[in-house]
């Protein structure tokens, strides 16, 4: 995996496709970007290619413009979808990436239940076949759920990893910043609100990465929350984020009961 990754990315900016390649070194226990711009630059040879990720998209939003030309990342296919998002609310220029597509591992795809662990652009042949899990390990019953979600979201300590580590989460004026929504003078909150606004406004964008939950201290099983939520946006609307940058979600717009998958405003 890393000879073709560092073959991919030399033979990427030697060619021209792109003037910059950002991808992953490691770096002691942890990982961080590195942004390459000559096929000569030594740590091409690092390029991180194993299970372990962070959201490319984030770092692919923060530079594209601040360079010139057309910017290569090593992604995902999650990061893929992130990007596809990014562009539909303008926060990134298609047209201007380029994806040196790293496929996940078997066990990668097995511990994420990922359904698409092999992105379209990518430097390999598929190393894992997709996962599809119908379970979601909630109780059967309406107050039996509300209890066990009440159980977990006591356990947050608000540390925002999971709206920091989001690309997607990029709302200028949050409304978890906001004191009477959330409380935020009280330690832990009294009101376990912040992941119902959360997952309510992320419910047509998230494209089901896990970072958010890879990220919690209190171990809260926010994928599944999202999860919940992406699977009630599909079954209403038949929409699905991050397939196609054409297809804007129907958030977007108003219109009448049948539209709105029978959903009745009173």
């Amino acid at each position: 995996m890393s000879d073709t990754l560092a073959k991919t990315i030399r033979e990427t900016l030697e060619g021209g496709r792109a003037g910059a390649v950002v991808f992953l070194l490691r770096e002691g226990d942890g990982l961080m970007p590195h942004v390459a711009r000559d096929a000569s630059d030594p740590l091409i040879d690092k390029a991180y290619g194993g299970d372990e990720r962070y959201p490319m998209a984030t770092f692919a939003a923060v530079l594209q413009p601040r360079l010139e030309g057309n910017l290569a990342v090593v992604a995902r296919e999650c990061d893929r979808r992130m990007f596809i998002e990014l562009a539909k609310f303008n926060h990134l220029d298609l047209d201007r990436i380029v994806i040196i597509g790293l496929p996940c591992s078997q066990a990668l795809a097995d511990a994420c239940a990922c359904d698409h662990p092999t992105p379209a652009d990518s430097i390999l042949p598929a190393l894992a076949q997709p996962v599809v899990s119908t379970e979601d390990g909630l109780p059967e019953t309406v107050p039996e759920r509300l209890e066990f979600w009440m159980d977990n979201f006591k356990e947050c300590i608000r540390c925002y990893g999971c709206r920091n580590v989001c690309p997607l989460c990029f709302c200028k004026e949050c409304a978890l910043d906001k004191e009477d929504l959330t409380g935020t003078g009280v330690f832990p909150p009294d009101i376990p609100v912040f992941h119902i606004i959360r997952a309510l406004d992320m419910a047509d964008r998230c494209i089901d990465c896990g970072m958010c939950e890879n990220v919690c201290p209190a171990k809260i099983p926010l994928r599944t929350l999202y999860r919940q939520m992406r699977r009630l946006v599909k079954e209403t609307f038949g929409y699905e984020p991050g397939l196609d940058v054409n297809e804007k979600s129907p958030f977007g717009e108003l219109g009448d009961p049948e539209r709105l998958g029978g959903v009745m405003h009173e």
